[in-house]
């Protein structure tokens, strides 16, 4: 959450925002030309013929720096209908605009956003226009790049042009099997080298194939193997593999062997123990909160999910399923039933929307489902989707959710730098990841063995003063996809570990009980107050990673105890959580 306001100015060198025009333009018209003249250089070479999606909306009285008239919604959008350079798609208008609702809500922060197809020549010329504001419909991720370079942002990750390709690729064979002897079909593999990484997917009979183009086996970094489920992924750093043409077998240890007699007998994560959510009377539920999972969908088949993701909708129209299993691995934490197998989520019992927003998912997409948060009166929004530069329609969008009385909550993201949006933004409770020392050098993302013992910040979680707190974000055991159970890591994990203690608070905090008190701005303050000042701060931790620290449970319910995280009995139990090589 940024101290910083939600206005952002426009800046001359991010083609994200609109950019200021002449004024003395007609009311209601949109100023200066509807079509002027577009630059020489708005069409550079290798894009004649490429469109954008961008989202173009009126822009707000009362802006600073605007002296332009408004231009009514409606207008606008008979205006680009009948721009021969602008291909109208999609339209996203406020909930609080439609129906009886409009004559009792406050006015909407985000005005009417209509999505177009047209050339970044013609966007530009349409942004110098005061009447209107023009973004690009950015695509939805977990961890964004910026990648508009051209236009003074910055590109981030490997660069293709200093890769050295071989001639022919190298073949890499890697045999998947667990420790009880099972081959492990679907099993992800990467394999890191210095020129480049390879991903394969492991067949029926256990076996991936990579193709090398940059790397021989012998200069590889790292292999990452994440299994579907069942199983703790390996990350083996300078594996060595010298003969090229052999094929590698790679074992992954069993849930099992760790948890004895999972799933059938439940298990509790460290996360839980971290936090102290299993020393909360077990009456504690999230009975009457609503959830929404803005993510990648999540899997209603799961038997600990069936009767807890009551409803979702999804925004890509690309199909329901959960094609990653990110939003399933969040689901369970939240509010995996308790069934008395496998795991059970910190508020059993709550009500999740799924909203799948991911593979496909733009910016606009996002607009229509915090739009879905409103008109379902959601109590709880966790934003796990990112895009690359500042949307000031999001912003407005996110501001409108929380005066309607919506906690968001998002990950500060898994960039080990700067936090993602819009995690960044005020009236977002942002949430870093921290990983513990009991977890091995040979699992994934903490390989990095930090300086102090106990709790630290995961390597790979972002830093910046916009971070609220902090919560477990590696190796949590959770619902996969397709069935089962599997290992999680990310911010977004760590944001899922907020969120369900948040649902608690709702559900049983004096102050804050849904029937004692309504859904309003005061009440999603009070909620971050109470969540913030209930951490403990993770000793010799940079804040900038944990912000307040970690959230004690029983200290925010109201019921604390003497902090317990420090005492040799806490310190064993959860060092128990994580497999001992």
């Amino acid at each position: 959450m940024s101290e910083q306001g939600g206005d952002m100015k426009p800046d001359s060198n991010d083609r994200m925002m609109g950019l200021e025009g002449p004024d003395g333009v007609q009311p209601g018209r949109p100023g200066g030309q509807l079509r002027p003249e577009a630059p020489a250089d708005a069409q550079p070479w290798g894009r004649q013929a490429r469109r954008g999606r961008y989202l173009v909306a009126p822009r707000p009285l009362g802006l600073p720096g605007s002296k332009a008239p408004p231009i009514e919604a409606s207008a606008l959008l008979t205006l680009l209908e009948e721009d021969p350079e602008v291909e109208p798609v999609a339209h996203v208008w406020p909930s609080r605009s439609r129906g009886l609702g409009a004559f009792a809500e406050a006015r909407p922060a985000c005005p009417p956003v209509v999505v177009v197809l047209m050339s970044e020549g013609r966007a530009r010329a349409l942004a110098a226009n005061p009447q209107v504001i023009v973004e690009i419909d950015q695509p939805l991720s977990y961890t964004p790049t910026q990648v508009f370079g051209s236009l003074g942002m910055t590109a981030t990750g490997a660069d293709p042009a200093l890769a050295i390709p071989l001639s022919e690729p190298r073949r890499l064979g890697v045999l998947v099997k667990g420790s009880d002897g099972e081959m492990l079909p679907g099993a992800h593999v990467w394999a890191i080298g210095t020129g480049a990484t390879t991903h394969a997917v492991a067949s029926r009979d256990g076996r991936a194939e990579l193709a090398l183009a940059a790397d021989t086996p012998a200069t590889l970094k790292a292999l990452y193997v994440r299994p579907a489920s069942g199983y703790w992924p390996l990350h083996l750093e300078n594996p060595c593999l010298t003969i090229d043409g052999e094929e590698v077998t790679v074992e992954l240890r069993a849930l099992a062997d760790t948890f004895e007699g999972f799933p059938d007998r439940p298990a509790t994560s460290w996360g839980v123990q971290a936090m102290r959510l299993h020393q909360i009377p077990p009456t504690y539920r999230g009975h009457g909160i609503k959830i929404a999972l803005l993510d990648s969908g999540a899997d209603i088949t799961h038997p600990d999910l069936k009767d807890t993701v009551r409803t979702g909708y999804d925004f890509t129209r690309l199909g329901g399923e959960d094609s990653t299993g990110h939003g399933t691995w969040c689901a369970g934490i939240i509010a995996a039933a308790d069934n008395r197998i496998g795991i059970t989520g910190i508020a059993a019992e709550a009500e999740v929307h799924a909203l799948k927003l991911f593979p496909g998912g733009h910016v606009s997409d996002l607009l229509e489902a915090v739009d879905y948060c409103i008109t379902h009166r959601i109590d709880i929004a966790q934003v796990n989707l990112a895009y690359p530069a500042p949307s000031q329609l999001a912003a407005w969008k996110l501001l409108d959710a929380h005066a309607a009385g919506i906690a968001i909550v998002a990950p500060a993201g898994d960039t080990a730098g700067p936090l993602t949006h819009p995690a960044a933004l005020p009236h977002v409770l942002a949430v870093g990841a921290l990983t513990h020392v009991a977890h091995p050098a040979d699992r994934p993302h903490t390989f990095l063995q930090p300086r102090w013992a106990g709790l630290c910040p995961a390597p790979f979680t972002a830093a910046g003063p916009g971070v609220d707190l902090a919560a477990p974000g590696v190796a949590a055991i959770t619902t996969a996809a397709g069935g089962g159970y599997t290992t999680a890591g990310g911010s977004a994990i760590a944001a899922a570990h907020a969120t369900g203690l948040a649902a608690l608070l709702l559900a049983h905090h004096d102050q804050l009980r849904t029937q004692a008190m309504r859904r309003t701005p005061v009440r999603t303050s009070q909620l971050y107050n109470l969540l913030r000042t209930a951490c403990q701060l993770v000793p010799g931790a940079d804040p900038a990673c944990t912000g307040a620290g970690i959230a004690d449970a029983p200290t925010a319910l109201g019921m604390a105890t003497a902090w317990q995280y420090g005492r040799s009995a806490e310190q064993r139990g959860i060092a128990a959580s994580f497999p001992q090589s």
